[in-house]
């Protein structure tokens, strides 16, 4: 289970993460053959931290995955919105 103030957005070919009103990381599905996750490289604070810790599985894990600026964590969002709408 996610921690309070944590929204998981959900489609077809990844999970987004919302911390509080901040989407900053992204899980590509199993349905999906290339696989990417990425996190926002901005830090926020050490909750949101925790959060990204949490959706990846481990702080270890989340070490792991790809680091990219905010905009791009918002274009592939924003993408994904308007592909499912």
């Amino acid at each position: 289970m996610m921690s309070k103030n944590v929204t998981l957005i959900t489609y077809p070919e990844a999970t987004l993460l919302k911390s509080y009103d901040t989407l900053v990381a992204f899980k590509s599905s199993a349905a999906v053959k290339v696989k990417w996750n990425m996190v926002t490289e901005q830090h926020y604070s050490k909750t949101i931290s925790r959060h990204i810790n949490e959706f990846f599985g481990g702080s270890e894990e989340a070490a792991e995955v790809d680091k990219v600026p905010q905009k791009t964590i918002d274009v592939v969002a924003k993408f994904l919105e308007e592909y499912h709408k």
